[in-house]
């Protein structure tokens, strides 16, 4: 799959995360197959009145490449003026990602998100503006339409091709959906058929089978998962996997998700320091244990109990003990 210039090595896409997909998280998730990662969401007036945490977002690695920056706002102006601020800091990035999908109320009620799908001839202009202005490739992330009386994916998607735009990302829900229900593919099985740009999918990839069902029937160049690899960073390698050479990899076991918390939680640590970071892990450690032995104690330790690292490994070499 090639995005403008660049060629991706896969076909399975880290999608952005907030609170999540920070440089040690795309940095670990690296290292099973994640073809291209994206920043968190950076909110382009974050930019423009120099928030710091919004200019922390913008930081890559070599090691995590390809990488995109992906921004967010309401207005073509300040989505401009937010590109020469990126472009002006020498950050090694490979392709700018307008978000025109969030569905989040803060983020809609100015403009940005998915309001933007509401207003197809400003989108246009924006995206116009945006493919000129940018010395990188442009992608964007979009849902199929406000609510289900107003989808119009496919005249979104033909407008921004012609905008000039490299590659489009659909998660099929509709911004009313927020993230409940089911993500729609059949809905856009066919969207294929009016695109020439590359078609990544996102929405539900919680499996391997999950991503097998939605790539035959889309029959889209690339799979982005999102919450389904929080917690089982090894989905990224199955489907990777799977894709390359058509064989199913075994689900990992419990010492496996040990294993790959605690290489995760040292990463953050690394990036954030133990205070903020165990507190972080507070929320994400319990995903690594869903769905195995003793589940609900285990995770209530993880949740409630860690203070250090330290605190983090004594609960992983009892939840081992216990096992043997």
């Amino acid at each position: 799959m090639k995005i403008g210039s660049i060629e991706l090595k896969g076909n399975v896409i880290l999608a952005p995360m907030a609170g999540i997909t920070n440089i040690a998280y795309r940095e670990y998730m690296k290292k099973f197959g994640v073809a291209l990662s994206y920043t968190e969401m950076v909110s382009d007036c974050g930019l423009i009145y120099e928030n710091k945490v919004t200019y922390k977002y913008l930081e890559t690695s070599e090691m995590e490449r390809p990488v995109a920056i992906q921004i967010f706002g309401g207005k073509k102006d300040t989505l401009l003026e937010a590109l020469k601020i990126i472009e002006n800091q020498g950050i090694d990035y490979d392709i700018l990602d307008v978000n025109l999908g969030c569905p989040v109320p803060k983020v809609t009620k100015t403009g940005a998100g998915s309001a933007w799908l509401k207003r197809k001839d400003e989108l246009f202009e924006m995206m116009s503006m945006l493919v000129k202005a940018s010395s990188k490739p442009v992608t964007a992330k979009i849902r199929i339409g406000w609510d289900d009386s107003s989808i119009n994916v496919e005249e979104i998607v033909l407008t921004l091709q012609k905008a000039g735009v490299a590659l489009i990302a659909i998660h099929p829900r509709t911004r009313n959906q927020l993230y409940s229900g089911k993500a729609n593919y059949e809905r856009i099985k066919n969207i294929k058929n009016i695109m020439n740009i590359p078609l990544v999918i996102s929405g539900d990839i919680f499996t391997l089978d999950d991503a097998i069902s939605a790539q035959k029937i889309t029959n889209a160049d690339g799979i982005m998962v999102a919450r389904g690899a929080l917690g089982n960073p090894y989905l990224i390698k199955q489907i990777d996997h799977f894709f390359k050479t058509g064989e199913r990899l075994d689900n990992p076991t419990i010492n496996d998700q040990m294993n790959y918390l605690e290489g995760y939680a040292k990463m953050l640590v690394d990036l954030k320091g133990e205070y903020v970071a165990i507190h972080e892990l507070r929320g994400i450690a319990p995903h690594f244990l869903k769905g195995y032995p003793n589940t609900k104690q285990n995770r209530l330790k993880l949740a409630t109990e860690m203070e250090t690292f330290s605190d983090l490994k004594k609960i992983l070499e009892d939840i081992k003990a216990s096992m043997l």
